[in-house]
């Protein structure tokens, strides 16, 4: 067994089953695209634990600001400053989604409230932690390694990009017998088209159930050239010298 040379704390506001699996399969092709030669076997890909945290990963739990969500909201806050806490090859990744066309993502209030979250809340408590064990100087490095996936809409706009096992999905439903297999081939020979699309889970049959088989099949590549959400999230982590440094430190000898 390959020894783990960088860690990824996985969460998501996705809390359907199979929704970890879905986002690590499409992680470590995601990654491919910021180092071709990193192995993901030497990346270890961790699950939120404890119910409190799971809690707060509920849909958009972690801008809520009702005094009933306060302890499952501190208990995340804590889980990710934890984390970031291990040391420079200790990352979260975070999906979150734009709920808005791509067109539209100016409108969306979900990546300024996240930035807003991570900046206040969990900077103060990994600033705090930092206090405590004479650290602090090391704070803004932690706060880089929260790496961010906002699809726009959703993750679906990402994953219905396997357009030829959406068809076919599509094809082997009883219920539906291909009604939409000629959505998913507008969608490939369109690669941009479904980023535009409201609530993408919501147009084809099957909906969210094969997300896990259409994120470990995806051509992330031509889903990036496409040059809309995928192609910004990607740029993002390439500008993220942390992140650059732990997957070169996954390659094999040369």
């Amino acid at each position: 067994m390959s020894v783990a040379r960088c860690s990824l704390l996985v969460l998501s506001e996705d809390s359907a089953e199979g929704a970890h699996e879905t986002l690590v399969a499409l992680a470590k092709n995601i990654f491919r695209l910021v180092d071709s030669s990193y192995d993901w076997q030497r990346v270890r890909f961790e699950p939120p634990e404890g119910e409190g945290v799971r809690k707060a990963l509920r849909g958009n739990l972690w801008k809520s600001r009702e005094p009933r969500d306060y302890r499952a909201r501190l208990d995340l806050i804590g889980y990710i400053a934890t984390k970031l806490l291990e040391g420079d090859r200790a990352f979260v990744l975070y999906h979150i989604d734009g709920d808005r066309p791509w067109t539209e993502r100016e409108a969306s209030e979900n990546v300024a409230k996240f930035r807003s979250f991570i900046e206040t809340d969990v900077r103060q408590f990994v600033e705090h932690r930092r206090l405590q064990g004479g650290r602090a100087s090391a704070g803004e490095l932690a706060l880089s390694q929260l790496l961010l996936l906002v699809p726009y809409y959703s993750i679906e706009a990402w994953l219905f990009q396997n357009t030829r096992a959406g068809a076919r999905f599509c094809a082997e439903n009883a219920a539906c017998r291909g009604k939409h297999v000629p959505l998913f081939q507008a969608w490939a020979n369109d690669r941009g088209a479904l980023d535009e699309v409201v609530k993408p889970k919501n147009q084809v049959c099957f909906k969210g159930s094969h997300n896990r088989q259409l994120a470990e099949g995806l051509d992330v590549e031509a889903v990036y050239y496409a040059g809309k959400s995928l192609h910004h999230a990607v740029e993002s982590l390439h500008q993220n010298a942390a992140l650059l440094a732990a997957l070169a430190a996954t390659r094999p000898p040369a």
